[in-house]
């Protein structure tokens, strides 16, 4: 199973939404030009800081609706649907 894929770009997920089957990898690209995070609004994961040009991934392994959010500009936020 391929991984699904989010640009962070412009201070945005994209795409905000991200539909999954249960065990897929989703990977977060920072395409912008300053540091963001991948956090889970329940802590479940969190990618850190990562840098512009880094990249974070997580698998989803069980069926759920995962909010997430950008620590460093909460703003940005993003949801994984994992089916």
């Amino acid at each position: 199973m391929a991984a699904a894929a989010v640009q962070i770009k412009n201070f945005a997920f994209a795409p905000a939404s991200q539909t999954v089957a249960a065990g897929q990898t989703v990977t977060w690209t920072n395409d912008d030009s300053t540091d963001h995070t991948v956090t889970a609004d329940d802590n479940s994961f969190d990618s850190g800081r990562l840098a512009p040009g880094k990249t974070f991934t997580h698998t989803f392994a069980t069926a759920g609706t995962y909010a997430y959010h950008c620590a460093i500009h909460p703003n940005m936020t993003g949801t994984v649907v994992a089916r």
